[in-house]
């Protein structure tokens, strides 16, 4: 049995409410509507790649590839995510340009 480590951990020792909450709000947002579960996954995913959380990538790997996705999709998302991070890179670094 994979150790909880993290977020999940986290709330569990902060017990009661909170930890409920978390799980509730979670459950609530990753469950199918407009977007798949599978979609939601992926998405999720792309996210901790670009606000570079290994644990949030590991995680949310295992979980896309439960709901389906696959390693091509979810390359292409981990890929998408590191272009909107360098971006965002270039962005800040716009700023310099100012100070000339």
């Amino acid at each position: 049995m994979e150790q909880k480590r993290g977020a999940i951990r986290f709330t569990e020792a902060l017990g009661g409410e909170v930890d409920s909450a978390f799980k509730k709000l979670a459950s609530e947002i990753l469950k199918d509507g407009a977007l798949s579960q599978k979609e939601k996954s992926l998405i999720a995913l792309a996210c901790a790649v670009a606000v570079k959380c290994d644990q949030c990538t590991r995680v949310h790997k295992k979980q896309a590839l439960k709901t389906g996705v696959t390693h091509e999709e979810i390359m292409e998302a981990a890929a998408v995510a590191g272009l909107v991070l360098m971006g965002s890179g270039f962005n800040t670094a716009f700023a310099l340009l100012d100070d000339k």
